[in-house]
């Protein structure tokens, strides 16, 4: 099953495109994206383009049901989302860091 277009809309605005680049993408006027924006506000999926629910929103079924699970109690989705992007940056920096110290010698 597609995602409504309003969800689409919604996640490539996250996502960093502009409206109009969407519309372009899409195949829409660029009115009828800013319309799906606000249909996305009207239904609760957004307020002020909160970017969790977007996420949450246009996610596939288990992988929403998987970060709900994963959040321990008072923490959101957005921040298990947060702690695995923080998890990976370090590892990165730290085989980064193992990496320069092997070349030095």
């Amino acid at each position: 099953m597609r995602n409504p277009i309003y969800k689409t809309v919604c996640k490539m605005v996250c996502s960093g495109y502009s409206r109009k680049a969407v519309a372009e993408h899409l195949g829409i006027r660029v009115t009828t994206v800013y319309n799906h924006i606000k249909y996305a506000k009207s239904i609760g999926i957004t307020t002020r383009f909160d970017r969790e629910r977007i996420l949450l929103a246009t996610a596939p079924p288990h992988i929403e049901q998987w970060l709900r699970e994963q959040a321990p109690e008072g923490a959101t989705a957005g921040d298990v989302i947060l702690a695995i992007l923080n998890d990976a940056y370090n590892e990165d920096m730290e085989d980064e860091s193992k990496q320069t110290e092997n070349a030095r010698g």
